[in-house]
């Protein structure tokens, strides 16, 4: 049986609850973005850029004593999210992943 699992455009961090998902202006989740990226409509970090977020994500999943070979893989999915996009819009659609 496969489920769907939403994940952060910015970090690739699941958003199975939605107390970990991120707000847009209004106050609303956003089924976009993490609460660690994105809090009332905009990035807590603007200034970041994708490699940086990479070895961000990298470091944190080594500290959570995931393998190396796992965090490398896991972070090298920053890459595919729509924040790194060019000329990405917060507004797109969420990025689903598959799980079996």
């Amino acid at each position: 049986m496969k489920t769907q699992k939403h994940i952060c455009q910015s970090c690739a961090a699941p958003l199975s609850q939605v107390f970990e998902m991120g707000t847009e202006k209004n106050g609303t989740s956003s089924p976009y973005y993490c609460r660690r990226c994105y809090i009332m409509g905009e990035f807590t970090e603007p200034k970041m850029d994708v490699e940086t977020m990479h070895e961000n994500v990298r470091q944190r999943m080594i500290k959570l004593k995931f393998p190396r070979f796992l965090a490398k893989l896991s972070a090298d999915s920053i890459f595919t999210m729509k924040r790194w996009a060019v000329g990405a819009s917060v507004e797109e659609k969420p990025a689903v992943l598959i799980v079996k």
